[in-house]
């Protein structure tokens, strides 16, 4: 076995270990064992491309790379189309715009130094460098995004892609043209070496820091989402305060009543009284008790509001602690959920149907969380492309589950939409 093979093989294992924990940091494996199968199909779809000749050109070159590794990564990891396009874009392209970079560099060197026939050597370099940049950019996006792996939008993703494309594109045009023009003088190596080390580097540069605005985008949206479900909790909380203030006030008079009406032997009524007024107390109860504070803040006042609508609801909750999941995220599931059960039974009502029904509830098993929830659907619901779409006069998917989506891909969960005689909606997490 020559020492070149033994590079080859040696550089292609690095590669692919590195893309492989690159990807389940980001997209969350499907399977057991998916680094074996991961490797297994990287390995086939590239030996296929040099035994066959498939493609022979850069371009086709990485195309076919780049669609055979969507494939292989839509069977193995999970997020959605927009997301595995763009990591899988993003790896190739990388690797496109670095070997760009220190090719022109080696070749250049060669030129000066007079060993123009040392190609075998500067190809090494350059595959050893393009492989070193990657997985050093990679390893920073694992360890400091770490947003960018859990929310991510199809719009962030599409206009991402359009950047790397451009840059793919500039920095090979620029090393195809370095690289077919033979004996070249060396006075005019500067001239054409620099520009072109510029528009690579600066290439690399603009997308690190699209990534790095990406990233506080999403910084600024959940900053803004805990605010919104932060305020939510206070009103609800100062809501509860008020009416302790009047039970604690009106205790008083309560009491003076009670007392004249013994006094004046008055039992019966006085029994009465006392009823009503435990009547009275109970009503301000919480009725929805699921282990956790913040969610009974958001259930109980939902659970009311259905109740004076006349729908007919009913929540058997217990919830993970908050170790396992956020109070924001548990509560922006369980918020967006419930409304949108409510909004669905109002649609009905303003339609000429009857309230409706809600059943919500939840249990905890040794590895993971299922939470369900069903409502009644006198109207049809609008879909587009097996997608749910909003009940507004738009034709978007619901804002309420894109954010239940973005909740469920966060913890690697699993979401499941039914929609028939009633609409039900099913979540199960993995626990730790």
């Amino acid at each position: 076995m020559s020492v070149s093979t033994i590079w080859t093989a040696g550089l292609e294992i690095f590669l692919t270990i590195s893309q492989y924990f690159f990807l389940k940091e980001m997209l969350g494996v499907k399977y057991r064992y998916t680094y074996l199968w991961f490797y297994l199909g990287t390995w086939l779809y590239g030996h296929a491309n040099v035994y066959f000749r498939i493609t022979g050109t850069v371009w086709g070159n990485m195309i076919y790379l780049c669609t055979c590794a969507f494939a292989l990564n839509s069977l193995l990891f999970h997020g959605s189309i927009i997301k595995r396009s763009f990591f899988t874009l993003w790896m190739y392209g990388i690797r496109e715009v670095a070997s760009g970079i220190f090719l022109t560099l080696f070749l250049a060197a060669a030129v000066l130094s007079g060993r123009e026939d040392c190609f075998d050597v500067i190809l090494r370099a350059d595959d050893l460098m393009a492989s070193i940049v990657p997985f050093l950019m990679m390893e920073i996006l694992k360890r400091k995004c770490h947003l960018l792996k859990r929310d991510f939008e199809d719009r962030d993703g599409i206009y991402l892609m359009c950047i790397i494309g451009f840059i793919c594109v500039a920095v090979s045009m620029t090393a195809m043209t370095f690289y077919r023009v033979s004996n070249w003088d060396s006075e005019y190596i500067y001239a054409v070496v620099i520009p072109s080390g510029l528009i690579a580097v600066g290439g690399e540069i603009l997308n690190v820091y699209c990534i790095i605005m990406l990233e506080r985008r999403l910084v600024e949206r959940v900053a803004k989402q805990q605010y919104r479900m932060l305020r939510q909790h206070l009103e609800v909380s100062k809501e509860q305060y008020e009416q302790f203030i009047k039970i604690r006030h009106d205790v008083k008079n309560h009491s003076l009543c009670l007392a004249q009406l013994l006094e004046k032997g008055n039992t019966e009524e006085a029994r009465h009284y006392l009823e009503q007024w435990n009547t009275g107390m109970e009503e301000g109860e919480d009725v929805v008790r699921t282990g956790s504070l913040f969610a009974d803040a958001l259930l109980n006042p939902k659970y009311r509001q259905a109740k004076k609508l006349g729908i007919d609801i009913s929540i058997q909750m217990r919830v993970p602690e908050e170790e396992t999941i956020a109070p924001v995220d548990l509560c922006c599931l369980l918020a967006n959920a419930i409304d949108n059960a409510i909004e669905a039974c109002q649609r009905g009502m303003m339609a000429g149907y009857p309230a409706g029904w809600i059943r919500m509830k939840s249990q905890i098993y040794p590895k993971y969380w299922v939470f369900e929830i069903s409502n009644s659907t006198y109207l049809s619901v609008r879909r587009r492309e097996g997608r749910f779409l909003s009940s507004k006069d738009v034709p978007i998917c619901g804002v309420g589950l894109q954010n239940i989506r973005t909740v469920v891909e966060r913890y690697e969960g699993v979401l499941d939409l039914k929609s028939g005689t009633c609409f039900m909606l099913n979540v199960m997490f993995p626990l730790p």
